[in-house]
């Protein structure tokens, strides 16, 4: 009973200190690395968009890039 109880404790401490960690990391992280996050997203989309249409064999109209990324890709 002492042992399981020990070890949910040590559990529940490495849990805590990993979200210390991530909310450190959250706090450090600069306005650039920021912006970069944001856009993953839909830079993922765009990029299966892509592929999409080079699969099917590159049509007449090319996937665009979306305002939101134009934005940011300077």
């Amino acid at each position: 009973m002492r042992e399981r109880l020990r070890k949910g404790k040590a559990e529940q401490e490495r849990r805590a200190q990993q979200a210390a960690r991530r909310a450190e990391e959250i706090l450090c992280a600069s306005s650039s690395q920021m912006r970069e996050a944001e856009r993953a997203p839909s830079e993922a989309l765009y990029r299966a968009e892509m592929l999409k249409w080079r699969i099917e064999g590159g049509g007449l109209s090319r996937p665009r890039w979306p305002r939101t990324l134009l934005a940011g890709r300077r």
